[in-house]
């Protein structure tokens, strides 16, 4: 098998993946740097850490060094922010 670069997409933007996302709903989606939070979100990555050290962003930690973002877990996040702007609170 091999991997090749593709796209994955949230709200309306998309990033480069380097594997394929999973067609069977069992699988879980590749896992997102703060870089790619970052350009999905259009904020530096120093925020997207910050976010997440503030405990308002969920994260997915490997070990003391790493830290990554589920896919799912960014748009819900941005879902839940769009409706929270929407509503005039925030």
């Amino acid at each position: 098998m091999t991997w090749e670069a593709s796209t994955v997409y949230s709200s309306e933007h998309a990033i480069s993946c380097p594997f394929e996302p999973s067609t069977d709903n069992r699988k879980p989606r590749p896992l997102l740097t703060a870089d790619d939070v970052a350009t999905v979100l259009g904020v530096p990555n120093s925020f997207v850490y910050a976010l997440a050290r503030r405990g308002e962003l969920p994260t997915v930690r490997i070990g003391e060094r790493y830290v990554r973002f589920r896919t799912e877990a960014i748009e819900q996040w941005i879902a839940e922010h769009e409706t929270l702007e929407r509503r005039g609170t925030q």
